[in-house]
Order: C-alpha cells, then structure tokens, then sequence
C-alpha cells in the first residue's frame, strides 16, 4: 500500500523570493529549498502519494516525468532524513 508523504506539525516555513525556507524548531535545522522542493512543498499542504506529486507537477511544470520522479526522490529522502517530512500510511 503506498503510502503519503507529509509536513512535519512542528517544521516552520517561510517564503523568500519564491522559495521556501524550513525550520525544524526540535531539531534547531534549517533547509532552504531550491524552486522545485519549493513546489512540492506547497503541493503538500494535505498528505500527498509520491506518485501524485508527480503527476502534479509535471502537469505544471516543464518536464519529463522521469526527471521529475528523480528530483521529487531526492528532495523527499532528504526531508524525510532530517524530518521535515514525514511518511504516513495511506488510510
């Protein structure tokens, strides 16, 4: 079952020149994300699949949907990692 991918409650962010800024307040962590981060992360302001993130993206983005499952993989590794995003499992 896949499952969803979520903010973390306590991780702050702020916008800066259309990017996003991230602040785990627990963890005293910073992640400032590049512009397609940035856009995954508005795109998870509900509980999202990896794949329909994805799917959102490269309906508004111009790019191949390979290259797009690549820099979505990275960037949630890397949140997951330094929990600023968490896995949830799909109800």
């Amino acid at each position: 079952m896949p499952s969803l991918l979520s903010r973390h409650p306590e991780v702050c962010a702020a916008e800066l020149d259309g990017e996003v800024c991230l602040f785990h307040p627990a963890r005293a962590q910073y992640l400032n994300l590049n512009p397609t981060a940035s856009a995954i992360w508005r795109l998870l302001e509900q509980p999202q699949s990896r794949a329909t993130l994805v799917s959102a993206l490269v309906a508004s983005h111009e790019v191949e949907e390979e290259q797009c499952r690549l820099e979505t993989d990275a960037f949630v590794g890397e949140a997951l990692a330094s929990s600023m995003l968490l896995e949830l499992e799909a109800p």
